[in-house]
């Protein structure tokens, strides 16, 4: 969807004009007014001739000719009449402010609208507009003022509160535009982040997101983002209702929507926030880094943020450059013998308001070739008088003369809220987590489309039959997977000729059609070694009151001892996925577990297990067995496809047991 003519308006009309302050389409004419938007504005209005000094018309048809942007400040009913007219004028797309939509449950109200608007671009309803800094256009709904110059971040909210905190935050500092998709009806996130990756100036797109939207059109213009290098950060609220469908088995808490959403975001090189100062302040970071698979070079003066950039650093996967002799002999040479080469680095205040000594080190160490990110941390205490704030404003130029020198630009952060300097990122978590990112190789466009596609080709709908445990291994058998050797059998004597026939231990289990926690009533017998023990166990799990309809018995042999692992693939998330955990039974406690979006191969299965934190287990560290990992992982590839190629939306196999040349899926919960 094009929204060229939204973002760079030359003409605006706003529907409801008025002079009543705090209504939305005053405030609307008045951010105009006061950040000195030159285009034309016109007011449309059935009887005023004229609103705060602009000319109105009586409607959308009067207009002389089609405008970029039409805002709608009306009530509800009389929106879509309004967007039929817009559109078919040719206007560039529209805003709407009203709410009264699919928010309060008039799904009706929003379907008219989107039928009105046709393929008119709308932003909204239930949002608070947009502004575009290049335009100087603040089409908001509250009190807005813009920064003096644009920068390279884009902003998209689906709450229009926290689209005015950051706006207001730092005084829109490095912004470049933000959208407030309200209910998203015509325009939302995905169109969005695909339109303003080609958009000129836009450099990062950060997004607070309440549910997951589309995966397939989401992750294609993730992959815009990707061929542009336009970097990404995210802020997921909420929950979203689709991974409900799994409660019944374990997939729901081991790896439900939440986790399929951030595995998508990191698989788009993407960057996962929890709060909307770190929104904006880590893509403020990204905007100023740039790629470079070094490691980072932390420098202040003080001990306690060189301690706690250490911390940081490591809970944000940000890898930290050890320092080369050369850099180290230079060091002791620039540095007070009181203050150690380490890194971080605390120059300590012997250097304080000594610009040149700063840069010296600074440079140094931005030399170093193991180096490819310098960070100076520093925090400007507010109403410092003018020889103290002399002194704090030296020391920092030190710490940016010396990127400068050595060619690595500086990225000054601070750590403390409310204290950073004009060019510095706030929170030093923010800017190791862009830091971390930018470590990384960038994402594959390629890769990302690949993904887009196997989530068009989901399920529309989820299912919720789940097959019996017999069906569901007949499912596996054919797909390749190993399974232990069973026969199905209707009654007691049936079973026992079954275990002869398989040899003993074996393990007797109810199978039927819905039935999943078999231990919750009781409905298996495990380690069974005699033709007795199979005809009473037999007896008693098929007395069970609580059984389903038609219930058969599944003898099973049992498989030796291994290492247990969790394996689910689902269509549960905003993207099909495989899962793939430590612990079988104690995955979900545990919360060790690998998601990968789907496709997914068997190097990248094999690459993620070793991620896993209980990788030491397969592996064979210290002397100890090594286990089929390559096994487990054409398990997991095969049970992947299944999936897939079976329409299905679940396969749970938990446990895996693998040994050191097998993995085998003991129990299996497949719903279609």
């Amino acid at each position: 969807m094009d929204i060229s003519r939204l973002v760079n308006p030359r003409s605006i009309a706003v529907v409801g004009a008025t002079e009543r302050p705090g209504s939305y389409a005053h405030t609307t004419l008045l951010n105009l007014i006061r950040n000195g938007y030159t285009g034309t504005v016109i007011g449309v209005h059935p009887t005023r001739q004229e609103v705060l000094s602009f000319r109105c018309v009586p409607s959308i048809g009067d207009l002389s000719e089609p405008v970029d942007v039409v805002v709608i400040a009306t009530p509800a009913d009389s929106v879509p009449r309004y967007l039929s007219e817009a559109r078919q004028l040719g206007c560039g797309g529209a805003v709407v402010y009203a709410a009264g939509f699919a928010e309060i449950g008039d799904h009706g109200a929003q379907d008219a609208l989107v039928a009105a608007a046709g393929d008119l671009p709308v932003i909204g309803p239930n949002g608070n507009g947009y502004v575009s800094v290049p335009a100087r256009a603040a089409v908001w709904g509250d009190a807005a003022r813009l920064p003096e110059t644009p920068g390279p971040i884009a902003l998209i909210t689906q709450s229009g509160n926290i689209g005015v905190v950051l706006l207001a935050h730092r005084q829109g500092l490095g912004l470049h535009s933000i959208f407030s998709v309200g209910n998203s009806a015509v325009v939302d996130a995905a169109a969005l982040i695909d339109a303003l990756a080609t958009t000129g100036g836009v450099r990062v797109i950060g997004a607070y997101l309440e549910n997951d939207g589309d995966g397939g059109r989401l992750t294609a213009a993730l992959a815009t983002c990707a061929r542009n290098d336009v970097r990404v950060v995210v802020l997921k609220a909420g929950r979203s209702e689709r991974g409900l469908a799994a409660g019944a088995a374990h997939t729901a808490a081991v790896a439900g929507d939440q986790r399929v959403f951030e595995a998508l975001i990191q698989e788009a090189g993407g960057i996962l926030v929890r709060e909307p100062a770190e929104l904006i302040e880590t893509s403020r970071a990204l905007a100023i880094g740039r790629r470079d698979a070094r490691g980072a070079a932390v420098i202040t003066c003080s001990g306690g943020d060189a301690t706690l950039a250490a911390d940081l650093a490591d809970d944000a996967g940000a890898k930290l450059a050890d320092f080369g002799t050369p850099t180290l002999q230079a060091l002791a040479g620039l540095l007070p013998k009181t203050a150690t080469a380490t890194n971080p680095l605390d120059h300590t205040n012997l250097v304080w308001a000594d610009t040149e000594a700063v840069a010296a080190i600074c440079e140094t160490i931005a030399r170093d070739p193991a180096v490819g990110h310098l960070l100076y941390v520093q925090d400007l205490p507010p109403g410092l008088p003018a020889a103290p704030r002399a002194e704090w404003d030296a020391t920092r130029a030190g710490g940016i003369a010396g990127g400068v020198r050595a060619q690595l630009q500086t990225l000054l952060v601070s750590s403390m809220p409310g204290q950073e300097p004009d060019d510095a990122v706030g929170g030093l978590l923010s800017a190791l987590k862009a830091v971390a990112a930018l470590q990384r190789p960038a994402p594959d466009p390629a890769r990302l489309l690949q993904i887009a596609e196997y989530a068009n080709r989901a399920t529309a709908k989820l299912g919720t039959q789940y097959l019996a445990e017999h069906s569901a291994k007949e499912f596996l058998r054919a797909a390749g997977i190993s399974v232990p050797k069973s026969q199905v059998a209707a009654n007691c004597a049936a079973a026992v000729s079954a275990a002869v026939e398989i040899g003993f231990p074996v393990a007797v289990k109810v199978s039927a059609t819905g039935l999943i926690h078999k231990s919750d009533i009781g409905a298996l017998a495990l380690n069974l070694a005699t033709a007795d023990e199979v005809h009473y166990a037999s007896e008693q799990l098929l007395g069970i009151a609580a059984l389903p309809e038609n219930p058969k018995l599944l003898i099973e042999a049992m498989v030796d001892p291994g290492v247990e692992i969790f394996v689910a693939a689902h269509h549960l998330g905003i993207v099909p996925c495989v899962v793939i955990g430590i612990g079988g039974i104690w995955a979900e406690m545990l919360s060790d577990v690998a998601v990968i979006p789907l496709p997914a191969d068997i190097n990248r299965v094999v690459l993620e297990i070793g991620h896993l934190r209980g990788a030491a287990l397969l592996i064979g560290d210290r002397g100890q067995q090594a286990y089929a990992i390559d096994q487990l992982a054409r398990l997991v590839v095969r049970a992947a496809n299944l999936l897939i190629d079976e329409h299905l939306t679940m396969i749970e196999l938990n446990p895996v047991i693998v040994d050191g040349s097998t993995a085998m899926a003991v129990d299996a919960v497949i719903c279609r």
